[in-house]
């Protein structure tokens, strides 16, 4: 199951479901210790793995966006 972090809290995190676009709350330990706001990460046997390069591409194309709108 795919999810993109939402926000974390001080013993949780809040991840927005790729599949069904629900939030849902899981606890901070099942994720790397390096995780961030945006990121990509896949659920597997109750852990949280980053997928690196989805991030990387996604927020490139949020910059993108980003300089789009600026531009106007």
């Amino acid at each position: 199951m795919k999810y993109i972090i939402d926000r974390i809290e001080s013993d949780k995190v809040i991840c927005e479901n790729q599949e069904n676009k629900k939030m849902e709350e899981f606890k901070k330990i099942m994720f790397p210790e390096k995780i961030k706001e945006g990121d990509i990460v896949i659920l597997n046997k109750n852990k949280f793995t980053i997928e690196e390069n989805e991030t990387k591409d996604r927020k490139e194309y949020i910059n993108d966006l980003m300089k789009k709108l600026m531009k106007g």
